[in-house]
């Protein structure tokens, strides 16, 4: 017998504007529906980059989990988690998905660094199109 899987919404976080706005949204989503909210921050390290900086890294990314962890639950969110992932955000961000069998992907337009002449940033535009699951973009 088929053991009937969660639904569940997994939102990326970055600290930009625009995964603030994601982040509002799946909130609302989750609210609505009555479904786990799963917030998850990737942190790509590069070759060059020290132990104190990486350290640093996943430091913020931490306290900003905890962050959003405490706001969706002040709003009525029973269900929450977070993931704290190092590496490519696309790859992270799929296999998660992937692995928990994620229902909805709500992310950004642009992340934190992206420029005023990206029509969509390059990590949501290959979400959107290598996701196998419903990908919600918010501008």
């Amino acid at each position: 017998m088929k053991r009937k899987r969660m639904s569940s919404i997994l939102v990326g976080i970055d600290g930009s504007k625009y995964s603030e706005k994601a982040f509002e949204y799946a909130c609302e989503l989750s609210i609505l529906k009555n479904i786990p909210l799963i917030i998850i921050n990737v942190v790509e390290e590069y070759a060059t980059t020290g132990y104190s900086i990486s350290r640093e890294l996943r430091r913020s990314s931490n306290e900003m989990l905890r962050e959003y962890k405490g706001r969706a639950e002040s709003i009525g969110i029973q269900n929450s988690s977070t993931i704290h992932s190092v590496g490519n955000a696309v790859e992270e961000i799929l296999k998660i998905a992937n692995r928990k069998y994620i229902d909805t992907l709500v992310i950004g337009s642009r992340g934190k660094y992206g420029t005023s002449d990206d029509m969509i940033g390059g990590t949501s535009y290959k979400l959107v199109h290598y996701s196998k699951c419903t990908v919600t973009v918010v501008k």
